[in-house]
């Protein structure tokens, strides 16, 4: 969830709340209102008729019509309640509508002249009041959702206008590739938190690409200046072997040491070839089909792993024609395929697919799904073995990246699956 749409969310349900409870209350107060106004007009209306039946006894009868109506009727003094006035709704049976119809009601006495004493029950129609009432309701509800819906509209476009400075630093942070080059963060912003963030931001990832570039120019020198002690030890080696005076025990610790040396010499050919890709030093590229280069490949892999009985199935459904570098197209199957041989056990099963636009590679091994986190890190090998150097994946890795190759790894049904798909 993005966060202006968390913001939107955490602020939608108080603002819900205040106008609902703003339109309760407001409407509560229109109704108090209405009410105040018709009882004051009863009252008004009481004082008229009041006046007239004490100005003129022969107004003390009842009168009705649509709207308004009154009764007078003689009751005893000790009935009479002159001091209080009763206000209340009651429904009355309209003969033209055939229907019963609201009214509000006012009860009252009053003393004439002679001292009697009366009863005057007013009724004023509420209709009118009613319809009054159920459109301002319908009114104000439709103003609630229109209100709350600018205020949302509002909110989010102010909120995504203030957050633009974050979003184009998130966008930058997405674009920028250590070891590569990045143009300059440009996100001016009046915003001083957003400022702060920026320069922050800038230096953080300035430094981690300045110790990623001390780190690869330290590899790449010492793996270019390891070559030449490197081939001096191993001449002197195989100098030192061809002795006469050697005995067999010095002939067996002279082979331990040509063994690990040949260890640290793949290791450092490893090391360069890592630096020259990642440094983009293989510009030629020309169309290779891999159904080639994955039989030739095999033909030498075969003789070297011959002691492990492994099952082989080569599956062709099509061609597969990739334009990359020759040699960075022979380094990613072979060490595919070999990584296949390495860490399998013997007599197990190795089965390559090769479609127009994906070539999959899949081993038995040891039984559980390896990390895929530190699958193709560099000196992470989940199973280590001895022949290996713990660069193969990692270098597999940098060539798909270079020429934008996608890489997955699954297992499933005691295989383990490398695909690479070409787009």
């Amino acid at each position: 969830m993005k966060l202006i749409h968390y913001t939107l969310r955490n602020l939608f349900v108080p603002i819900l709340v205040i106008f609902a409870a703003w339109g309760c209350v407001f409407c509560l107060m229109i109704l108090h209102e209405v009410e105040d106004e018709t009882n004051d007009s009863l009252e008004n209306y009481k004082e008229i008729i009041i006046r007239s039946a004490l100005a003129d006894s022969t107004l003390l009868k009842d009168h009705v019509d649509i709207m308004t109506r009154y009764y007078i009727r003689e009751v005893p003094e000790s009935e009479a309640k002159l001091d209080k006035d009763e206000f209340y709704d009651a429904t009355v049976y309209i003969e033209i509508e055939q229907e019963y119809e609201p009214v509000r009601a006012l009860r009252t006495y009053f003393m004439t002249k002679d001292r009697k004493f009366y009863e005057l029950t007013l009724e004023l129609s509420t209709l009118e009041q009613e319809d009054m009432i159920e459109t301002i309701i319908w009114s104000m509800a439709v103003l609630y959702i229109a209100l709350i819906s600018c205020i949302l509209f509002v909110i989010h476009r102010g909120f995504k206008r203030s957050l633009k400075p974050l979003y184009m630093l998130l966008s930058w942070l997405k674009s920028f590739q250590v070891g590569k080059y990045n143009p300059p963060l440009n996100n001016p912003t009046p915003i001083e938190e957003f400022k702060i963030l920026n320069e922050t931001v800038q230096e953080s990832v300035n430094q981690s690409d300045k110790l990623y570039n001390k780190q690869r120019h330290f590899v790449e020198n010492a793996a270019h200046e390891l070559q030449t002690p490197l081939a001096v030890c191993m001449n002197k080696l195989e100098l030192l072997s061809e002795h006469p005076d050697c005995t067999e025990d010095q002939l067996k610790e002279i082979a331990g040491l040509h063994q690990a040396l040949n260890g640290i010499i793949r290791l450092n050919k490893s090391l360069l070839l890592l630096s020259r890709i990642d440094n983009k030093q293989f510009p030629e590229t020309r169309d290779i089909c891999l159904n080639h280069l994955i039989h030739k490949i095999l033909e030498g892999i075969n003789d070297i792993y011959e002691r492990k009985a492994l099952h082989l199935r080569v599956s062709e459904k099509e061609s597969l024609v990739c334009t990359m570098n020759e040699s960075l197209a022979t380094t990613l199957i072979t060490n595919l395929i070999k990584n296949a041989y390495v860490h399998n056990y013997e007599k197990g099963d190795i089965g390559i697919t090769i479609s127009r636009r994906m070539l999959t590679i899949a081993n038995t091994g040891i039984d559980k799904t390896l990390d895929k986190e530190l699958l193709f890190a560099r000196f992470a090998s989940q199973s280590k073995q001895q022949e290996s150097t713990g660069l193969g994946l990692a270098i597999v890795k940098s060539i798909v990246d270079l020429y934008s190759i996608r890489i997955d790894y699954q297992y499933a049904n005691g295989m383990h699956t490398f695909t690479l798909l070409f787009y």
